[in-house]
């Protein structure tokens, strides 16, 4: 996750941080950031394999992904609990994947939205074939019902740190 204070309220650590990381995972860059394109070029540097924008933060998707494509790196699409899963059908042609976020994004630990849910299984309708993730308020409740909704992954953070025993 990169946050830059103006998006979300929050700020994360610096793109180039991440150091190495590429060498370990596919690694898949979450922007809650204005302006993504302008991410795309570091995202490259760094190893990223697929970056995520918010469509709330960009509403030209066609622009990002043909600036995405001049780095050759994967585009998803995230959306905010308040936005509709329409976009990801206008949009289902160009994009690689499609993050519907489970809570407001900027800060860990939110109250999921239950709305999430019907979300989910309105997106897979819409984009059968498109990689389907959620992010946030993902846990042990609630993690087993969104695979249900036929979603391809899910991003847990805070009930993993905020875990006595994660393992």
């Amino acid at each position: 996750d990169i946050m830059d204070g103006k998006f979300v309220p929050n700020v994360s650590v610096n793109l180039f941080e991440l150091g190495d990381a590429y060498q370990y995972f596919n690694l898949e860059i979450h922007l809650m950031v204005q302006n993504p394109a302008g991410y795309f070029s570091d995202c490259k540097e760094i190893g990223a394999k697929r970056v995520v924008f918010h469509y709330e933060a960009e509403s030209d998707v066609e622009k990002a992904k043909k600036e995405a494509e001049k780095y050759e790196i994967q585009l998803g699409l995230a959306l905010n609990p308040s936005t509709g899963v329409q976009p990801l059908g206008a949009f289902k042609h160009i994009l690689d994947s499609a993050l519907l976020m489970g809570v407001e994004p900027g800060a860990q630990g939110g109250a999921f939205a239950p709305s999430t849910f019907w979300k989910a299984q309105e997106a897979r309708k819409l984009c059968p074939s498109t990689l389907l993730g959620i992010d946030g308020g993902i846990g042990e409740e609630n993690i087993e019902a969104m695979f249900k909704t036929k979603i391809d992954y899910a991003v847990v953070g805070s009930k993993i740190v905020k875990a006595e025993d994660p393992l």
